[in-house]
């Protein structure tokens, strides 16, 4: 998501929304990074006879669309590839095609669907990106209250498909994330109900590196299905899922604004209010810089209307909102609300994820002092998101990959947007500083789809105590790595 000017939107509408089109051209041209003429390496006989067997859309840097398709939604220096190929796949047959001319051509292999990663793992250097974005089907079975869907429908296409049936799926906060966050666990607005996207997952189809198409769930592959509830995409590349689905109609769900010179006494307020939150309950909160900065306090609550009207008039008189969204609505709404402001046009962006143990006073002044100090001409966001606790915590931290269920813990997003391409490294400098910072409240964790750092040491961090079966499970089914540009297991 992004935040600037006091209105909450994710990144995707901020990206279609910024000066990217004509004006990149000339920011990147400023910083010595002038757009590539350069030819594919691979051999053009052997891109032909892909297009010919391909029923997608294949896409090389000569082609007009390039530009526009090589990018990821954090958009800055480090994420800036060039991809030989990016091949917009239309169904299976052409993810299996990929992956045998990956294989053909030695490739790195990059997949994209929601396109949300921090570290830009949709892209890759002169290799192959398999973009799944395209692949868009849903069907609801109302009955059994399921959804099956590809992977490259989004949270807010779940969401409008399921909302007719008065049914909805625990997906993210953000309605651009695509339908494969479950495969770093997966938290949103109905995970103190429902529990982790991953927890509510009845199967998937996974194409390995080796092309097989395999189907798993509780009873087929169980190894398998344990390792993609949130083990990242180490494994292969899914093209499906089948979600259960709950009921859910009309919710309490809205924004409070507040004026940045109560950040401290709110935060700590919202820290003990989300510690005595009862399942139906969640909340982010926002620090924004731009102007003269402000707080935003988004809610959504999926119980008894008139009980979350008493528990939000609770977080009205501790202090009063200059402005209130706050209202019952149906719950097919909540990816679109956004609380009253200008959004301002930033076409560089780099985010960083931690994971908080506990929402201290320690926190908190460090997050305050960080925001005091901002990086020149860069717009900064910190975002408290996906409060731990309810039915979430209630899974044992091993019947899944994905171990992070400690109840009261929290994640934090911090990101740097700015105009200018000369201001990459001072901003990029501070978030990494800030993330340093961050990281002796976080149990050594770190929560696999806001993963901000590379390599092993991260890996461990991420997967904890479950690591050791991931790498089993690595060496059986990616043995030769094939699949690296994700929350890397090493098989070995």
């Amino acid at each position: 998501m992004s935040y600037i000017g006091g209105t909450i939107k994710t990144r995707r509408a901020f990206i279609k929304q910024s000066a990217i089109a004509a004006g990149m051209l000339t920011l990147l041209h400023a910083c010595g990074q002038s757009f590539r003429s350069w030819k594919s390496p691979l051999d053009p006989d052997a891109i032909s006879n892909f297009r010919k067997s391909f029923s997608g859309h294949i896409i090389l840097p000569s082609d007009s669309a390039y530009e526009t398709a090589r990018r990821v939604l954090a958009w800055n220096p480090e994420t800036d590839k060039y991809p030989a190929i990016i091949a917009q796949c239309k169904n299976e047959q052409d993810v299996l095609r990929c992956i045998d001319f990956a294989h053909q051509h030695d490739l790195e292999v990059s997949v994209r669907s929601g396109n949300h990663s921090n570290l830009g793992w949709g892209t890759c250097e002169n290799g192959i990106v398999i973009d799944l974005s395209k692949m868009k089907d849903i069907t609801i079975d109302p009955l059994r209250q399921t959804a099956q869907v590809t992977t490259g429908n989004t949270a807010a296409e779940i969401l409008a498909a399921a909302s007719g049936y008065g049914l909805a799926p625990v997906l993210g906060q953000c309605g651009s994330v695509g339908s494969g966050l479950l495969l770093g666990g997966g938290l949103g607005w109905l995970s103190g109900l429902y529990g982790a996207s991953c927890d509510n997952i009845i199967s998937a189809r996974i194409i390995t590196e080796d092309a097989r198409t395999l189907k798993t769930d509780e009873s087929t592959n169980q190894d398998l299905f344990w390792a993609i509830r949130g083990g990242g995409g180490n494994f292969g590349v899914a093209t499906s899922f089948e979600y259960k689905l709950h009921p859910i109609s009309e919710v309490l769900a809205g924004s409070f604004i507040y004026p940045i010179n109560k950040a401290r006494s709110l935060l700590r307020f919202f820290g003990e209010f989300m510690s005595a939150a009862p399942d139906e309950l969640q909340a982010d909160f926002y620090l924004a810089t731009q102007g003269k900065g402000s707080i935003t306090v988004q809610f959504v609550y999926s119980g008894n209307l008139d009980k979350g009207e008493r528990l939000l008039d609770a977080f009205r008189r501790f202090i009063a909102p200059e402005q209130d969204s706050v209202k019952r609505r149906n719950f097919s709404q909540v990816y679109n609300m956004s609380a009253d402001g200008g959004m301002i046009p930033c076409p560089f962006d780099s985010d960083k994820g931690s994971y908080i143990e506990q929402l201290s006073d320690e926190v908190i002044d460090l997050i305050l002092e960080r925001f005091a100090q901002p990086p020149p001409s860069c717009g900064l966001v910190f975002n408290f998101s996906h409060y731990v606790h309810g039915e979430v915590c209630r899974v044992a931290p091993d019947a899944t990959a994905f171990g992070l269920r400690k109840e009261g813990a929290v994640h934090l997003v911090s990101w740097v947007q700015w105009k200018d391409p000369a201001n990459a490294s001072v901003c990029i400098a501070w978030l990494n500083k800030t993330f340093e910072l961050m990281q002796p409240y976080s149990g050594g964790h770190i929560y696999a789809n806001f993963m901000s750092t590379r390599g092993e040491a991260a890996s461990k961090s991420t997967f904890g105590a479950n690591y050791p079966r991931l790498v089993q499970l690595k060496k059986k089914y990616d043995p030769q790595n094939f699949f690296h540009l994700n929350q890397n297991i090493l098989p070995k």
